[in-house]
């Protein structure tokens, strides 16, 4: 394949990832991402308040992910490449919550069986497509600027 191609592909595989990324992202505000016994829990709902999660059993910590995915969006965008390792916490920071199999239910007390759906499901998907886009452009901007030419500019 010659580069010109290649580089054509690169350029629009990485936009591909972070349009669909966006997308995911955006949905899954709209779906229910928790259930918690007979509470329904949406996207948008977790992202304005899973902040308050601080001391619930490290919960905070999958909220964290969209902080992470913000700088990576913003990685994406301003084509930052040598910050692209900023985007490996996200799906690790996102995958604990399968961990977690109840939630501490401050009405009653008592704990509550937790289950995910689909709202979760596109997040993840969201977190874990960001991150091929940010590894993409990582690979475009490596076979675009040889480590020689960085090396010798003048």
């Amino acid at each position: 394949m010659h580069i010109r191609q290649k580089l054509f592909f690169l350029n629009h595989s990485y936009n591909t990832a972070f349009f669909f990324s966006l997308l995911c992202y955006m949905l899954s505000m709209c779906f229910v991402s928790a259930r918690a016994d007979n509470l329904e829990i949406h996207g948008f709902f977790l992202l304005l308040f899973g902040w308050m999660s601080f001391g619930l059993n490290g919960l905070f910590l999958c909220w964290l992910a969209n902080i992470f995915y913000v700088v990576s969006s913003c990685i994406v965008i301003r084509k930052a490449k040598s910050l692209f390792w900023l985007s490996f916490p996200m799906p690790v920071l996102g995958i604990l919550l399968l961990f977690y199999e109840t939630i501490p239910d401050l009405e009653t007390g008592h704990d509550a069986q937790l289950t995910l759906s689909t709202g979760y499901w596109l997040w993840y998907a969201a977190l874990l497509l960001m991150t091929l886009a940010c590894i993409l452009l990582r690979v475009r901007n490596a076979r675009k600027e040889p480590e020689y030419s960085r090396r010798f500019a003048m």
